[in-house]
């Protein structure tokens, strides 16, 4: 099996020779699968993915991506003492966040997000009696107190016969403007639009690999001409307004349960706050904006947000007819929400909440023929006598017996500089 970094796939577009920008580009649903997965992204991934500089960066002078202060926020959880998180894995949790769709992504023909596919461990003792516990973190220790270090394959319902593609058919062609706009292909949508423009005699055709990829997105966050940007001017690629303009949210003025006390030191002259005190919960709603994905962001501003070209990728799901999906994957592309146990528990907002955590099930595969070999499962009918897991949570002291907590343990100090 070819790796991420060989796969491509392909891509044909056309330029206007007068003006030197892509007018329009067609490609099939596997590349658009890809284009959508970016909603799925947690802010906390794309940060990752700059860190380790996986970004191609080829612009002069270079410009870094950077959301906002997600980085100063990504960079503090990062050099923040170990002993403010509630365990180690908290800390983990946050700098490597879970895909809330990891099951349609890592479908994808090319992987955007590179974090490394949901493990399941049980205790190598209990796992053999009835005191059933699954994690899906290392590090968690059972109730015996003995690390679960056991790993057990989960046991998936196959792809159903003929079904081809992840959030779209994959057979269906549709066609994207510059700003990463995406339309179905037709006659009508192509030929209006290229009307009005000196192009190329023929069109380009292209295959395109994971660091282009990764330069679209990187370019989609920033630019309203992303495609111009990575398949024509790679160099003076042109760079948007910042990420802090915000529209007001029109929705409900009942998005947030939950409050906490905040004392702040004030600066008159500057009109800033130089410094805040709190205690761990409001940490927690603060550090949980690395776990929460780009969709779901855009649906808590109801798509008006200055990200680039990303909301017009918002916009194109939401018009695009439900006939291109596969599925229920347009509701989910359209609020991702928040990985299983990823989620903030002090203070919730309810455009932000953690997708339905499974139940799990342990037994033996129906019409296997080895009884020892015991696979996890979320299906129950999929297991022979199948016995019902409890799930290790790790946002508390003891995650065999206790729920969530939070993140944080202790009364953190932030500056201003930080947040």
């Amino acid at each position: 099996m070819a790796t991420n970094e060989e796969v491509t796939v392909g891509m044909t577009y056309w330029v206007d020779t007068t003006r030197e920008r892509v007018v329009m580009a067609e490609a099939s649903g596997e590349f658009i699968d890809i284009l959508f997965s970016f909603l799925t992204l947690p802010l906390g991934t794309i940060t990752r993915l700059q860190s380790e500089n996986k970004f191609p960066d080829n612009q002069v002078p270079p410009q870094p991506l950077e959301i906002g202060c997600i980085k100063n926020l990504y960079e503090s959880v990062r050099d923040l003492s170990p002993d403010v998180f509630r365990n180690n894995m908290c800390r983990n949790m946050l700098l490597s966040p879970r895909n809330p769709l990891e099951g349609y992504c890592q479908r994808l023909k090319l992987k955007v997000d590179d974090t490394p596919p949901t493990k399941y461990v049980v205790c190598p003792t209990c796992s053999t009696g009835s005191n059933l516990l699954v994690s899906t973190f290392e590090g968690a220790r059972c109730s015996c107190k003995k690390l679960m270090d056991k790993e057990t394959k989960l046991l998936e319902e196959g792809s159903k016969e003929g079904e081809s593609g992840v959030f779209v058919r994959g057979d269906a062609m549709f066609l994207i403007r510059d700003d990463l706009t995406v339309l179905q292909s037709s006659p009508g949508n192509a030929v209006l639009p290229l009307r009005n423009y000196q192009l190329d005699d023929q069109p380009m055709e292209v295959q395109v690999g994971i660091n282009k990829i990764l330069h679209i997105l990187k370019q989609a966050l920033t630019s309203q001409t992303p495609l111009t940007d990575v398949f024509l001017n790679p160099v003076n690629a042109r760079k948007s307004t910042p990420f802090y303009p915000f529209s007001r949210c029109t929705g409900s003025s009942n998005n947030f349960k939950g409050s906490v006390e905040i004392k702040v030191i004030m600066s008159k002259s500057e009109n800033k706050i130089k410094f805040a005190e709190t205690d761990g919960d409001f940490v927690d709603f603060l550090v949980s904006f690395l776990t929460t994905s780009l969709g779901s962001i855009l649906n808590l501003m109801n798509g008006r947000v200055s990200l680039g070209s990303i909301p017009n990728l918002y916009a194109s799901v939401k018009n695009l007819d439900s006939s291109c999906f596969i599925g229920s994957s347009k509701k989910s592309l359209l609020n991702p929400g928040v990985a299983p146990q990823f989620g903030c528990k002090s203070i919730q907002v309810s455009a932000l909440q953690e997708v339905h955590t499974p139940k799990y099930w342990y037994g033996t595969v129906k019409g296997g023929t080895n009884s020892d070999d015991k696979k996890i499962s979320k299906i129950r009918d999929m297991l022979q006598d199948p016995a019902q897991m409890k799930l290790f949570e790790p946002r508390c002291c003891d995650g065999a017996r206790e729920r969530a907590i939070g993140f944080m343990k202790s009364r953190v100090h932030l500056w201003s500089a930080m947040i």
